[in-house]
């Protein structure tokens, strides 16, 4: 079953734009500005870790590699005050040997009239070596 994309309106138009600045926050902000984007209880998984609130997420992600993070098409499914969201990414590191691809599977929710990032679950692609000849 494919999801019904949602209409375009205010929640959408939010939700977008918080996608949007998860990226260019990171590169052109402060780390701290990219932190906004969350909930104070955010659950971060990415490389087999979880990161149980801003705090920890912040610990663990502020020795993480510089690059450029390109974020890709988002698919977006509002129910309420609550938001379900998967976009995929390119991620091309400073140091090439730690580039990836691959995508954001995230939960946002609408507090405070503003929607923020509850739970973030990055899923990488596993790269193959091509056949040999």
């Amino acid at each position: 079953m494919n999801p019904t994309p949602a209409p375009l309106t205010d929640d959408l138009v939010a939700i977008r734009s918080v996608l949007d600045e998860y990226c260019l926050r990171l590169e052109v902000d402060s780390f701290e500005h990219w932190l906004e984007l969350f909930t104070d209880d955010t659950i971060y998984e990415v490389f087999g870790k979880t990161a149980d609130g801003k705090q920890a997420m912040a610990a663990l992600l502020s020795k993480a590699p510089h690059g450029l993070h390109i974020g890709g098409a988002a698919r977006i499914q509002i129910d309420g005050d609550e938001a379900m969201t998967i976009q995929n990414y390119t991620f091309a590191a400073n140091n090439p040997k730690y580039s990836n691809n691959g995508w954001y599977h995230r939960k946002l929710v609408k507090r405070a009239g503003q929607w923020k990032i509850a739970h973030t679950i990055v899923t990488l692609q596993m790269r193959e070596d091509p056949p040999s000849a």
